[in-house]
């Protein structure tokens, strides 16, 4: 069975699947959301990000601080490449993932898994790769999605 590998940041991602190391990666799947790179006062202005309120014991509610609207946009494509992964856990497409993206992206991902999804996980690398070509790709991370 197939390691999957998603290589993403913010606004783009590309999904790979491997059988095994030293064999050619396939791209299973390419993603782009460009408002994750609009700034903040260009995303529609219903889109502003959003506010929580939080209630303390014996105190007034106050306003959390809120969300940037371009932070929801990057949270709303992390929680598509997600279902993405987690889809193809669920079908059995693969039987393992490897999931590579800058550190504060990857926390997303991680916690948009569902749990099905987050068992399979065998690799996590906090780097941004999305620039990388596929031979550069399997070279820096043949090793770490295929542990011995």
């Amino acid at each position: 069975m197939d390691t999957w590998i998603l290589v993403a940041d913010g606004s783009r991602g590309r999904l790979f699947s491997s059988p095994q190391r030293g064999e050619p990666w396939k791209l299973v799947q390419e993603f782009s959301h460009p408002a994750s790179r609009a700034k903040n006062r260009d995303i529609d202005p219903k889109e502003h990000g959003r506010a929580q309120q939080s209630f303390g014991a014996g105190h007034r509610p106050a306003m959390e601080p809120r969300t940037e609207a371009k932070e929801v946009e990057i949270e709303h494509f992390a929680h598509e490449l997600a279902h993405a992964v987690s889809d193809g856990v669920e079908r059995r497409a693969c039987d393992s993932v490897a999931l590579v993206a800058p550190p504060h992206f990857l926390g997303h991902l991680k916690d948009m898994l569902d749990a099905q999804a987050q068992k399979c996980v065998v690799a996590t690398v906090d780097k941004d790769y999305t620039r990388s070509d596929l031979r550069e790709l399997m070279e820096r991370l043949d090793d770490a999605v295929h542990p011995a």
